[in-house]
């Protein structure tokens, strides 16, 4: 679900996200009656409850003598999020002038989880590469099973990051993507099915080569000049072979 998935990267568990929910539809109501609606323990509720107080997602008021708790308005969690940005930007300076002090920087990032694929995109748009190289998945189209954003592409062409794709025939790139190339600043190729129908993509910019394993739920980044430079030799034969057999 689109609204748990942003949620989520909000900070908030699954438990705080069903109470918050819970919340937000039942109005000023008791813990009780949220925990009804939650479908969890009124006294777990109650304690997710007073964590998203105090971390300023929910109200709480007296009523009669009785403790009442009130969802904050969602567009506050904007102005929430606005602040943390705000703020981190500030202190950037700092976190970078820290960072560079280290001279035993992760070479290999490994995540896990339904979210792991997202990680790689989030950093292509970091990196903001002039282009990235790219075997493709249709498996990147299951947004909701694998939490990625259905956004990416169009968040990545604002950032004027070029993108050649190399895909299947029959495929999600080829139906529907492969006529867009120019509005989402790509080339894409198509190669035989029988020949190439992964479940995995592998994304190649700047220095750093990049393994989405959908399969596994499971993505690895490693940041490496010669790895990426062998790698876009690789690349290189593949799109000529998928051209040659195109012709």
């Amino acid at each position: 679900m689109q609204i748990e998935r942003l949620l989520s990267q909000l900070g908030l568990s699954k438990r705080e996200i069903k109470v918050y929910l819970a919340s937000l539809e039942s109005g000023q109501a008791a813990a009780q009656d949220i925990a009804v609606k939650a479908g969890l323990p009124r006294t777990t509720v109650y304690s997710v409850l007073k964590k998203l107080v105090g971390r300023g997602f929910v109200g709480q008021t007296l009523e009669n003598g009785n403790m009442k708790f009130v969802a904050d308005h969602p567009s506050k969690l904007i102005s929430g999020v606005e602040d943390l940005k705000n703020n981190l930007e500030k202190a950037l300076p700092e976190l970078e002038a820290v960072y560079n002090k280290s001279d035993k920087k992760p070479k290999i990032l490994f995540y896990e989880g339904r979210d792991a694929m997202q990680k790689v995109y989030d950093d292509t748009l970091l990196e903001k590469p002039e282009e990235i190289l790219e075997w493709n998945t249709d498996d990147y189209f299951k947004f909701d099973t694998f939490d990625v954003d259905p956004e990416y592409i169009k968040k990545r062409v604002k950032l004027n990051i070029k993108a050649r794709r190399i895909a299947s025939y029959g495929s999600e790139w080829d139906m529907s993507h492969k006529s867009r190339d120019k509005e989402e600043l790509s080339e894409t190729l198509v190669a035989p099915k029988e020949k190439f129908n992964p479940h995995i993509e592998v994304n190649i910019y700047k220095n750093k080569v990049a393994f989405l394993n959908y399969a596994e739920q499971m993505s690895i980044i490693i940041e490496s000049a010669p790895l990426a430079e062998a790698m876009r030799q690789a690349y290189e034969l593949s799109w000529n072979g998928v051209k040659a057999h195109k012709n």
